[in-house]
């Protein structure tokens, strides 16, 4: 509020009257609002005679709602505005309670309360060698779905539709997502090197076919063992393939077994595969050992013996077996002929 009249200074006795501002009104709209200078220099105390203006309530809008901020409609308060799903709000979101531009003496809301009007997406896209549902149509409302297909294909390979088949009319009036593509995607035949298919057979491999595979023993594969048919006619992440497992070569000498077996009654001949320590003796030496011709020899005649036997049995006895030479048993350095006449 403030004083009818001012000036610089007031005697006792002065009285002031007081209205209030623009957006407010009396409280006591029939009592005067004034306060009296005293002798001693001070007024009469003056209690609060003005409140805030009241805008009328805006009123619910439809297919919508309004918020009253701090539930008061006073002078400098504000409401928000706000819409029902599938519905755009077109105007004003948030109004504010003010002074009234044609009457300062009263309170108005700041613009006229916003409309909720339903959202509407337009056609979407078309596309070569394919179509989608609801094509008559000028508007699509709100949630309202449109699926695309492929048309059937004029050639050897049939049409693969690339991105998304269903588009959905969002609350932006914008579809969810851009027309899809219809082409021929067709990945070459997966024939992993070093291994084989497990799943996926087929002739002919278009968009988004799967294979599994597996690698031969030696052989390994990086990342999943699994491939997709890309958009761009290549197997995703890669084409099967299968790598050689590589075996670090060694560098620590070959180790050999130098270890003859021991027997108390027989010495084994050395073995073919490792060699006895020692120098190796040269041809025609006589410091050889004999025990290895003396073995030979035991070897013939316990071989001819037996022969000799089984050919007089079938003879009946009659025949005589008899060896051509003599053979020469040798042990140390004696030396006994032996002849073998029949039984």
């Amino acid at each position: 509020m403030k004083p009818n009249d001012t000036k610089s200074s007031y005697n006792p006795g002065d009285v002031v009257y007081f209205v209030c501002r623009p957006g407010y009104k009396p409280i006591r709209p029939s009592l005067p609002m004034f306060s009296i200078c005293q002798t001693n220099n001070t007024w009469t105390p003056l209690k609060e005679a003005c409140t805030e203006k009241q805008c009328q309530h805006p009123g619910e809008p439809t297919n919508g709602r309004v918020v009253i901020v701090n539930g008061s409609l006073s002078f400098g308060s504000q409401v928000h505005y706000s819409c029902n799903e599938g519905y755009r709000l077109v105007g004003e979101r948030i109004l504010y309670c003010q002074i009234s531009i044609d009457d300062e003496r009263k309170v108005t809301w700041s613009g006229d309360p916003p409309l909720c009007i339903r959202i509407m997406c337009p056609p979407p896209g078309k596309i070569p060698n394919g179509k989608y549902t609801g094509s008559e149509k000028d508007e699509f409302e709100y949630n309202e779905v449109v699926t695309y297909s492929c048309n059937p294909s004029n050639g050897p390979d049939e049409y693969s539709l690339v991105g998304e088949s269903r588009l959905i009319c969002t609350g932006d009036g914008v579809w969810s997502s851009h027309p899809p593509e219809c082409k021929v995607v067709k990945c070459p035949f997966p024939d992993p090197e070093n291994g084989r298919l497990l799943s996926g057979f087929s002739k002919k491999y278009y968009y988004k076919a799967t294979v599994t595979f597996e690698c031969y023993p030696g052989y390994y594969h990086e990342g999943e063992n699994i491939a997709v048919c890309g958009s761009d006619s290549t197997w995703e992440p890669a084409k099967p393939t299968c790598l050689k497992v590589l075996i670090p070569s060694s560098t620590s000498p070959p180790i050999l077994n130098h270890t003859e077996p021991e027997s108390p009654h027989m010495t084994m001949p050395p073995s073919s595969t490792t060699t006895p320590p020692g120098p190796r003796p040269s041809p025609g030496d006589d410091s050889k050992p004999d025990h290895p011709k003396t073995l030979d020899k035991v070897i013939i005649v316990a071989t001819v013996v037996p022969v000799c036997a089984v050919v007089i049995a079938a003879c009946g006895g009659f025949l005589v077996c008899r060896h051509k030479k003599k053979g020469t048993y040798q042990t140390g350095e004696s030396h006994r002929e032996v002849k073998f006449n029949s039984l």
